[in-house]
């Protein structure tokens, strides 16, 4: 059994060097304008050939040949596709990379706000999302305050969204302000 294995093994390393000269030109000249190695490419290449030796060891030269520079070709293409991706793919990590950032801006900004302005901004919103804003600050549930103005909880959801962007709307000029002074003060 060792010996059929050794028997096999050095067939392989036999056609490995066969090949090789061949498929390093060719990976050389897939490469040129890539950050791939054609010494990395030729070697996944053979990889791929290891497991299907028992076919090809049995196919002409020229098949084999060919076997072995469509599988370098695909593998080559492969790797193009998964850099494109990669590098689309960084706008959209910047952009959350930013937001990110901004919510931790935002953080910021909101403890310029004293309580008084935020208690006057509250006051300022319409009846019912003022009220469901201040049920939900007292910790109330959405359910609880569906409950409350016997209106379905999708309708809470959204009076509370509705009453955050108009306190955002309400609360940034005085923030602007707030940062302004503080960069005087600086």
């Amino acid at each position: 059994m060792a010996d059929l294995f050794n028997r096999e093994r050095r067939r392989f390393e036999a056609f490995i060097r066969q090949h090789r000269p061949a498929l390093l030109g060719l990976a050389r000249r897939l490469c040129a304008r890539s950050s791939l190695e054609p010494e990395d490419l030729v070697q996944e290449t053979f990889e791929r050939a290891m497991p299907e030796f028992a076919h090809l060891k049995d196919r002409t030269d020229s098949a084999a040949a060919a076997w072995l520079c469509t599988t370098m070709t695909n593998r080559f293409l492969d790797y193009c596709r998964r850099q494109r991706t990669e590098v689309r793919g960084l706008p959209h990590l910047a952009l959350v990379q930013d937001e990110a950032m901004s919510s931790e801006d935002a953080r910021e900004n909101w403890e310029l706000v004293n309580t008084d302005e935020f208690q006057k901004a509250i006051e300022r919103l319409k009846p019912h999302l003022r009220d469901a804003y201040r049920l939900h600050a007292e910790g109330r549930r959405y359910t609880a305050i569906a409950e409350h103005f016997n209106v379905p909880v999708g309708t809470v959801g959204s009076w509370l969204t509705l009453a955050r962007r108009d306190l955002k709307e309400l609360l940034l000029p005085q923030v602007a302000v707030a940062r302004e002074q503080g960069a005087r003060s600086s």
